[in-house]
């Protein structure tokens, strides 16, 4: 329950700190005293938008704070936001001079979004405006769901409808993906015959460059070799390798007298064996080399098929081409997994279904039975309001789909008048009656679970007398175990209630602000009494105010 409202540089509000009880509580004021401004205030704490113009000063902030009183339903809401849980919780919002919107639960900062979804659950108001949220389908589902007060059913059919929509979406795509692959599957197909034909091997691309660089130049490679190998051992002396030898046995005799001659020595030596190392590798590479011209051509020939697959599949290596080959192997893969996968998928969804429908039927069969028993207890409370022919019949019919409301369609129909037809609200009922409708279902839901604080913004106009007591009575039965807060202009009404603000403009030389305070049982007969005589107490206003009260 709304426990304290405070509101600061908002509208004509100046600063108003407003404690809030339990039960019935009625706002009363002369037209343009305030009341509106209020709402709209506490409008922000719900989420609505808002800008500078609202303002009363503006160089300062507007503020608008808001204390709920909570139970431990409300844990998993602050759980899946992040935010910390008290059973006095604190909603904040703050405009800024130049406009920017500031949302606080509990002073943690959250997204309005945030605040909106909290707010609704918290608060729940009515005017002759937004009662024609009533013609809304949703909010019929939502009356009814409420009446049927079995949240486990509706939390279970949920939970399967949310798996179905899944796997119905994931079996929509296979689907698409499938038709898609079987639209390039021979193409696919081609191309992965054309790879396997190719045989392509890792690394084999270089091997191959290498060996035509080597099969092209194969005559000029030999004749160089066998050059350099006359070079190294040629039979005279003039050969490298025993003029290398020559030079070692010379230094060889002298290489004792000095340490220099001998490290000359040593690499003389060493010379003389890398030398002799390779004249034979030399010999053994110039005698591997062929001049083989259909090599030669094999050779040229494999090169041209993996340049011709490279630039089809325009990649610049053997690496990447293997990985487009691997990629249609894949694809080829997949689509041949996707049919089994699309069957598996189909048996779960069709299991999943089969519980769904069951679960459809059943709320299908408590909403008629709930139906039923609001159309039976709303009569006698239309008729204390002065509505004794009207008709409220809510019709369920059932279709072939599901949707998240279940197999169901709802449609709320109503006639006034005695004998009259039964037509759909949006169609035959007036704005009273309307306001009037949504106070007895309302009062029907009473029983029927937790509702957030019901404000009433002067739906009550358009009735008085005994009818007006009969709207009283009724949301004073609601406050049994509700908060209930009324916006009103009958002294009927106001005299219902368990406490009494109201909201009155404070002229000043300056400027003109609203202010609001909780009345004292005198000041309640003298403002009862001021409604009667509308603005001129008599004696006998004073009386009925009294009557009224006690």
């Amino acid at each position: 329950m709304l426990q304290n409202l405070k509101i600061e540089n908002y509208a004509l509000i100046r600063k108003m700190d407003i404690p809030f009880n339990k039960g019935f509580i009625a706002i009363t004021g002369e037209t343009g005293a305030g009341k509106s401004i209020m709402l709209g205030a506490l409008g922000l704490i719900l989420g609505q938008r808002a800008d500078s113009n609202v303002l009363w000063d503006k160089e300062k902030k507007c503020i608008v704070e808001a204390v709920f009183e909570l139970d431990d339903s409300f844990n998993a809401f602050f759980d899946a936001n992040d935010l910390d849980f008290s059973s006095q919780t604190t909603i904040r919002r703050e405009i800024t001079s130049n406009g920017k919107s500031r949302a606080f639960i509990n002073d943690t900062p959250v997204q309005l979004n945030t605040m909106k979804e909290l707010g609704e659950r918290l608060i729940d108001i009515h005017s002759q405006h937004n009662t024609l949220t009533l013609k809304n389908s949703s909010f019929q589902f939502s009356i009814i769901d409420s009446y049927i007060n079995n949240q486990a059913l509706f939390t279970n059919y949920q939970s399967f409808y949310t798996n179905w929509r899944k796997l119905s979406n994931e079996i929509a795509d296979l689907e698409k993906r499938e038709a898609e692959f079987q639209k390039e599957s021979s193409y696919y197909q081609f191309l992965s015959e054309e790879f396997e034909s190719a045989n392509l091997i890792q690394g084999e691309q270089e091997e191959l460059e290498q060996e035509i660089d080597l099969l092209s130049n194969a005559e000029q490679i030999k004749t160089n070799i066998v050059e350099s190998i006359n070079y190294l051992e040629a039979e005279e002396t003039l050969g490298a390798i025993n003029l290398i030898q020559l030079t070692r046995q010379n230094i060889s005799k002298i290489a004792s007298h000095h340490k220099s001659l001998d490290e000359i020595f040593k690499r003389l030596d060493s010379s003389y064996i890398e030398l002799k190392d390779i004249l034979s590798e030399l010999t053994i590479f110039g005698d591997s080399i062929n001049i083989n011209s259909e090599r030669l051509l094999l050779v040229q020939e494999r090169l041209e098929l993996i340049y011709k697959l490279e630039k089809k599949h325009t990649v610049n290596s053997l690496e990447e081409l293997l990985k487009v080959r691997d990629e249609i192997d894949e694809k080829l893969l997949v689509s041949s997994n996707l049919s089994e996968k699309i069957e598996k998928l189909k048996k779960e969804e069709k299991e999943i279904f089969s519980q769904l429908s069951l679960l459809a039927k059943e709320i299908t069969k408590e909403r008629k039975l709930s139906s039923q028993s609001i159309e039976k207890e709303i009569l006698p409370l239309l008729m204390d309001m002065g509505m004794k022919d009207a008709v409220l019949k809510i019709n369920i019919t059932t279709n072939d789909t599901l949707s998240s409301n279940g197999e169901n369609d709802i449609e709320f129909l109503f006639n006034a008048n005695k004998g009259g037809e039964l037509q759909p609200i949006s169609k035959v009922i007036s704005g009273g009656e309307l306001s009037r409708l949504m106070l007895a279902l309302k009062a029907v839901m009473n029983n029927k679970g937790a509702m957030p604080t019901i404000i009433f913004d002067e739906i009550d106009t358009g009735v008085s007398g005994d009818i007006a007591s009969k709207v009283g009575n009724i949301m004073k039965l609601i406050s049994q175990n509700h908060q209930v807060i009324a916006i009103t202009h009958l002294p009927q009404i106001a005299a219902k209630a368990d406490s009494h603000f109201k909201v009155f403009k404070n002229n000043t030389e300056e400027s003109t602000y609203s202010e609001m305070k909780i009345l004292s049982q005198e000041e309640r007969i003298e403002e009862i009494a001021t409604i009667i005589s509308d603005g001129n107490i008599t004696p006998s206003a004073k009386a009925l105010a009294k009557e009224l009260l006690f």
